[in-house]
């Protein structure tokens, strides 16, 4: 069991993490090579397949963590004192925050800046009302180009962390 949790563990968070290089590092550099309504059907279809697969290994990622733990009945360290009182609770807490920022992040992506990007113009306004639509799908793209490299840093310390807790800890890292 233990083994089958590790290796889950660790294809969840080589897929988000090598897809989040992939888009950041492969997709975006080619959508500034291409025309701009090119790029942007470019840029909603790998989002849309992206997005399934991060929400996947996010999810995957926190099944098998919790397999793991139960798998080396080391799931109380989750609840009481050995949380804080631990190398192994503490590096866990780390990782189970910045996790949770990872949720938070794609959630706003997913929910609130993808719809601004896919929105349409209706027809019949005016000339202002089109150029605010615009400025706030400019805004949309930005903020979310932050946070997806935020993403990206965070995960590759996600992974760090997960290192750490296979020698007990990120204190007994240094």
């Amino acid at each position: 069991m233990q083994v089958v949790a590790a290796y889950l563990h660790v294809i969840g968070v080589a897929v988000y993490l090598g897809g989040a290089i992939v888009m950041e590092f492969v997709v975006g550099p080619a959508q500034k090579a291409i025309p701009p309504a090119q790029a942007q059907v470019m840029g909603k279809r790998t989002a849309d397949r992206f997005l399934i697969l991060a929400w996947s290994a996010l999810g995957l990622i926190l099944a098998s963590g919790l397999l793991r733990l139960w798998s080396l009945n080391n799931e109380s360290v989750l609840f009481g004192e050995r949380l804080w009182s631990t190398e192994y609770g503490r590096t866990l807490l780390i990782m189970v925050s910045l996790w949770t920022v990872l949720v938070i992040n794609g959630s706003i992506i997913t929910f609130v800046l993808r719809p601004k990007l896919t929105g349409k113009v209706s027809p019949g306004l005016t000339a202002a009302q089109v150029q605010t639509h615009q400025q706030g799908q400019i805004r949309a793209a930005s903020i979310l180009s932050t946070i997806t490299r935020i993403d990206l840093g965070i995960a590759f310390v996600v992974a760090f962390l997960g290192s750490a807790l296979g020698l007990g800890g990120l204190e007994r890292m240094f």
